[in-house]
């Protein structure tokens, strides 16, 4: 019949949802619209990191999947560690350290190994 062909089919894709961390490092949690625990974290190859309690996520759900965590919202405060690991890290620009340079701030560990 033509109606039974005009039921709304599911997404295939999956669905994005923001949530807000509630247990952060092992057993990472975030309030949907029930609290989701021990969801899995991720993110670039070699990169990893892990959101702060009350961070604001970004959650993915596919069909028959369980949700998984896939970024924080751009501005919010910075994880408490990021982990960058790769056969090599190529670096272009200025590299800061709190602020300084990193020249600078190795100059200054330098001189005060050398008691100046």
């Amino acid at each position: 019949m033509w109606l039974s062909g005009q039921q709304k089919r599911p997404n295939p894709a999956g669905e994005g949802q923001t949530g807000t961390v509630t247990i952060s490092g092992k057993g990472l949690a975030v309030q949907l619209d029930s609290e989701r625990r021990n969801l899995e974290l991720y993110g670039p190859g070699g990169y990893r990191w892990t959101p702060k309690v009350g961070q604001r996520v970004l959650v993915l759900k596919n069909q028959g999947e369980d949700p998984c965590v896939i970024g924080v919202r751009q501005g919010e405060d910075a994880p408490e560690r990021v982990t960058v690991e790769a056969g090599a890290v190529d670096l272009k620009g200025q590299v800061l350290i709190d602020g300084v340079p990193l020249e600078a701030y190795i100059a200054t560990i330098v001189a005060g190994m050398m008691g100046g």
